[in-house]
């Protein structure tokens, strides 16, 4: 028997330009726009068109000579692609500040996430309704759901998600400011605010730095 080649992975620059064509095709369906050509998402994208072309022939979607990407057919068939078209659930461990704005925003359900329950260890934060739901003890915690978004302080996040890999889900979003460890099998995605404002006050400052330089103002 032939053995099957591994699928090739797809590059992060191309998944993370991805969901920003469906934003923007989004808003040309709300308009009432038909069509959409590679050189507009290419110019909104700040790349080049032939870019768009390859990054939408992964998807496996294709145009009309002469008019273009349909709307609606490449913003399903990215949702597809995404799996955005289909409801997925997850958990919110941590309902402070970050986590209540994360629990109450509906951009998840925009993409087609269902938060399902809202966890916290802090006794005065149970029962407390963050967004739709009544705050859980941590304690109670025995979901096995698609994903487990982790919203705590830094000290709890290693013993929260050692916690959430136990109950078998594969899937975690961590917003704490620190690195995990996982399983091999488990997929992780960190989104660490300090180093995104780390950065970007590096830039701001670093342009300061330029403008107030004796060689500016020459």
């Amino acid at each position: 028997m032939a053995r099957r080649r591994p699928k090739p992975s797809i590059p992060e620059q191309t998944l993370r330009r991805i969901p920003r064509y469906h934003q923007i095709l989004s808003e040309l369906e709300a308009r009432g726009e038909q069509f959409v050509s590679s050189r507009f998402l290419a110019d909104i994208c700040d790349i080049d068109d032939t870019q768009v072309r390859k990054d939408v022939s992964v998807i496996g979607y294709r145009g009309k000579p002469k008019a273009g990407y349909s709307v609606s057919g490449l913003k399903g068939a990215i949702g597809d692609f995404l799996g955005i078209n289909y409801e997925n659930t997850a958990i919110l461990i941590g309902a402070g500040r970050l986590g209540s704005a994360l629990a109450e925003y509906p951009g998840l359900a925009e993409y087609g996430l269902k938060l399902v329950a809202v966890f916290d260890s802090d006794p005065t934060k149970i029962g407390k309704i963050v967004g739709d739901h009544s705050v859980l003890p941590v304690e109670s915690l025995s979901y096995r759901i698609g994903i487990a978004i982790v919203a705590v302080p830094k000290g709890a996040a290693q013993q929260v998600c050692d916690r959430v890999v136990g109950l078998g889900i594969k899937a975690i979003w961590n917003f704490a400011p620190t690195q995990l460890e996982v399983p091999d099998d488990v997929i992780l995605r960190n989104e660490n605010i300090a180093i995104g404002l780390a950065m970007l006050s590096h830039y701001v400052n670093t342009r300061k730095a330029d403008t107030m330089s004796p060689e500016s103002s020459t």
